[in-house]
């Protein structure tokens, strides 16, 4: 199995200076962090080329790498100016998550699919010429357009997966309904390029019974206390000789800084420890078959 890189998604740790973004991420066992492009975070649209060289900086004087870029750069944006490929190319960036796709329930839905692939084209070979590979992510939510690796299989497949990728990501699917992982992760092939890794759960309130929805609620959770499944994903990615991006994403205790940074301590060593038991799991039955 190839190395996958764990990186870690700071969007709740925005109050930390990049110094102490990389003490903390550092310190929880990440190999690297993303590099948002937002404004108000470490590095914006209007300043990406100052403030990504000072923030690559920041991160590997702690020894972590700077490899995987959350943006939100259509390929419309891209086509119109490159300057963001052109920073990340430069900067050590290899992927980066792009924008998202809307869903509009008052037209046919594969009118939709097939202008959403003609614009994956249209990025992959706009990143052909920088050597990057642009993301989607599945997400979950009545606007998106793509909540399923089927979706997502449409608008990438045939196109080359060296420049367009998919993320699939439990925590949001849990929002939909879920998903085959194993079956997800094989039929992405190639493809499957990243992992957001976040989970969910139901919190019930008894009070809300006789509403539509039961009294019941998602809400994201850790690995570690979420409805997924994780040594599932770790055998299918193993079987599938992944090594693409975990992209750790905590939407939790987001009003807890420092609770939070705990509970991804326990989180990245949790889905270490699952990672490690699914290779053990491999090693042993090689032994066997080889017996």
């Amino acid at each position: 199995m190839k190395a996958i890189m764990y990186s870690l998604f700071p969007k709740f740790l925005q109050p930390l200076s990049s110094e102490q973004l990389a003490a903390a991420a550092a310190e929880s066992g990440f190999d690297a962090v993303d590099l948002v492009v937002r404004d108000g975070f470490w590095v914006t649209p209007a300043n990406m080329s100052e403030e990504t060289e000072a923030f690559v900086r920041t991160m590997r004087q702690r020894g972590l790498r700077v490899e995987f870029a959350t943006t939100g750069y259509s390929p419309e944006q891209l086509a119109h100016d490159t300057t963001p490929l052109e920073v990340m190319s430069a900067s050590g960036i290899r992927s980066f998550r792009m924008s998202y796709f809307a869903y509009n329930e008052q037209e046919e839905m594969f009118v939709q699919l097939d202008r959403a692939r003609a614009s994956m084209e249209r990025m992959a070979e706009l990143c052909a010429r920088y050597g990057l590979k642009a993301v989607y992510q599945v997400h979950h939510g009545g606007q998106m357009l793509i909540p399923h690796s089927l979706a997502a299989l449409y608008v990438v497949r045939g196109l080359p997966a060296e420049q367009v990728g998919i993320m699939l990501d439990p925590g949001n699917q849990f929002r939909e309904g879920s998903e085959n992982w194993r079956r997800a992760i094989a039929s992405l092939g190639p493809y499957l390029a990243a992992i957001g890794v976040k989970d969910g759960r139901y919190r019930h309130n008894p009070e809300e019974r006789t509403a539509p929805a039961k009294g019941w609620q998602p809400e994201f959770a850790p690995c570690q206390e979420g409805v997924t499944n994780w040594s599932t994903i770790a055998e299918a990615l193993r079987d599938a000789e992944f090594g693409g991006v975990f992209n750790f994403q905590p939407f939790y205790h987001t009003a807890e800084p420092e609770r939070l940074l705990t509970t991804l301590k326990e989180e990245a060593a949790y889905i270490r420890h699952t990672m490690e038991m699914a290779m053990e799991k491999s090693v042993e039955r090689g032994v066997k078959e080889t017996q």
